[in-house]
């Protein structure tokens, strides 16, 4: 059977639990309440950003699946506006 590579989607989610030790940060979408861990990331501002965000926190996060088995996302964009002036420039 042929993987078919994987398209980004921009979702709006919820941050659920802060950054962990592993760079890891679990949301939930907000349209279909899915868990998603986003482990991987585009960039070390995208990283950064979402490092610094509060739980409860909401924002549309651009994402593709990493592995066809697994929960796991990495982060390939965040919006323009207030969430990308949280970390300094890359």
């Amino acid at each position: 059977m042929t993987q078919q590579p994987f398209t980004a989607t921009t979702v709006s989610v919820v941050i659920r639990q802060s950054m962990n030790d592993h760079g890891a940060v679990m949301v939930e979408t907000q349209e279909t309440n899915e868990t998603r861990h986003l482990v991987d990331y585009a960039s070390e501002r995208v990283r950064s950003v979402l490092a610094e965000l509060p739980v409860g926190t909401t924002l549309p996060v651009q994402m593709t699946r990493v592995g066809g088995r697994s929960n796991v996302w990495r982060v390939s964009g965040l919006p323009s506006g207030p969430f990308a002036s949280l970390a300094p420039p890359a």
